[in-house]
């Protein structure tokens, strides 16, 4: 092995020019591989932050009737999700299952916007039970101005994105109660007729159905919010309490759920002449005349009071689902379907690259095209280094043909010819995967951000960050090793076929 090496220098340095443009192919091949892998593992990091951290979790559950999977980022359906018809047996089933840990139930949907003028607009909606949404998305959000409406309050968050396309829509500018106009957020047409302003701290929305059956719901605004990752995709959503989302579009509701009725009462509603009870008032037999309460004193009296129902016995359309890191979603989806179906609930687990929908699709492309650039790097590394160590074996015919005729074996020549271009690849490679390393850290602390939707998928965020791991370093080194060992492969075919009576061949 010593001889070996020995002569492998020499002959690296008596033939330097042809030693150095292999080394610089390999150099620059390992640098753009290795930088590669540092985008496409800073992509994958900051989607996980950015997107199932901070949105999604990694499976959604929608109803089994849903159309498309693409739930949360459909918008020209303009359909509501069909809500999922029994939630208690779905909740059992994931509060079983060790490999959740976590889990949301929420509603999505569009709802329209009104004002006094019959004008509309629209904007989606999240409705979620608060402390849950905080402890199952802690870092998603920040609140620019105003507050978190609190778990039983009535209240809207409405995001930055959303609230200058309201205005557009319906125009009035909403800021939180309680707070002041920041007239540095306004838009400049708003603020050329500043005098004229309306300016509100409620928002009166009805919901979207294709059955007609909602209502005009009036929600204070506690406060503005930005989410903290992809805002200009997730800011077209606003969060809402879950109970005024379910009575905007005739949902079952928690509070429904928790009345109680008396036979009678349930014989009078599930009656069917209700023209014959208005006729005769004997729908109003029992209201109270004495005393009349308004609207604001009901409110006033029921303020800062607990809730005394559960909010899981309303309705949901959807629930996040977040994993615990040993279990791919691949499996857990496959896992989660083939137990609701074998019971029955209706339901089905999507992973959340499928309920994002095209947001998905393009973050799978983008990460596809990615590994294409480093394998079109590597079939090009493969054959120029090929092309440049066939030349060289020919070159040195007469050199290894000599060698041949004073007693080396075929499988010595090949073996130096291998351990030259290992010794090429490692020196070289080595050098072009400390420079990709340290390309990936320049351009992780250079800050690198961008505003343009489609490049935060790249991105991974707003912020440019690749990252290299030590995976992507064994990885790397698995792509260098598998360059050389395709590189030698014809060459070495070439290097066989030298034999002793080749010394003396002229030209």
């Amino acid at each position: 092995m010593g001889l070996t090496f020995r002569i492998v220098w020499r002959n690296i340095w008596r033939h330097k020019g042809k030693s150095l443009v292999i080394g610089i192919i390999l150099f620059i091949g390992a640098c753009l591989m290795t930088v590669g892998n540092g985008m496409i593992s800073g992509m994958e990091k900051g989607m996980t932050e950015n997107i199932v951290d901070l949105f999604t979790g990694d499976i959604v559950i929608i109803s089994d009737e849903q159309e498309k999977e693409n739930v949360l980022l459909d918008m020209m359906s303009g359909k509501p999700l069909k809500v999922i018809k029994n939630y208690e047996a779905v909740r059992e089933v994931l509060d079983k299952e060790e490999m959740i840990t976590d889990y949301l139930p929420a509603t999505s949907g569009m709802v329209y916007v009104l004002n006094d003028r019959s004008e509309m607009g629209s904007i989606y909606l999240l409705g979620v039970d608060i402390d849950r949404y905080k402890k199952m998305f802690p870092e998603s959000m920040t609140i620019t101005e105003g507050r978190i409406f609190q778990r039983g309050e009535r209240g809207a968050l409405i995001s930055e994105e959303a609230r200058k396309p309201l205005y557009d829509f319906v125009e009035y500018w909403v800021v939180p109660q309680g707070g002041e106009l920041d007239e540095s957020k306004l838009p400049e047409d708003a603020k050329e007729d500043l005098v004229n302003l309306d300016v509100r701290n409620d928002v009166v929305f009805m919901g979207a159905s294709v059955s007609n059956s909602t209502m005009d719901i009036r929600v204070p605004v506690t406060g503005i919010m930005k989410y903290k990752a992809l805002n200009k995709i997730w800011g077209m959503y606003c969060l809402v309490d879950i109970e005024s989302f379910r009575e905007a579009h005739h949902y079952v509701t928690g509070a429904d759920s928790a009345v109680e009725l008396s036979p009678e009462e349930e014989a009078l509603l599930a009656t069917d002449d209700l023209e014959e009870l208005f006729s005769t008032g004997e729908l109003f037999a029992d209201v109270v005349t004495e005393e009349s309460i308004t609207l604001e004193e009901l409110q006033e009296e029921t303020a800062g009071e607990t809730l005394s129902y559960n909010l899981d016995e309303g309705s949901y359309n959807l629930a996040f689902i977040r994993l615990t890191k040993e279990v791919s979603q691949q499996e857990a989806v496959k896992r989660l379907n083939r137990i609701f179906q074998e019971n029955h609930l209706n339901v089905k687990a999507i992973s959340w690259k499928d309920a994002v929908g095209v947001i998905g699709s393009m973050a799978v492309f983008i990460k596809t095209a990615l590994n294409l650039f480093i394998m079109f790097i590597f079939f090009v590394a493969v054959i120029v280094i090929m092309n440049t160590l066939s030349m060289t074996a020919l070159e040195r015919t007469s050199e290894l043909a000599m060698m041949r005729a004073i007693g080396a074996r075929k499988a010595f020549i090949r073996r130096m010819f291998v351990s030259e271009t290992a010794v090429l690849s490692f020196f070289f490679g080595g050098l072009g995967i400390i420079l990709g390393i340290v390309v990936i850290y320049l351009v992780r602390s250079a800050g690198i951000s961008t505003t343009n939707e489609i490049l935060q998928l790249v991105y991974g965020g707003e912020t440019l960050s690749p990252t290299f791991t030590l995976s992507d370093l064994l990885l790397g080194l698995v792509e260098l090793a598998v360059v050389t060992f395709f590189s030698v492969l014809y060459p070495l075919r070439v290097v066989g076929r030298i034999v002793p009576l080749d010394a003396i061949v002229r030209e």
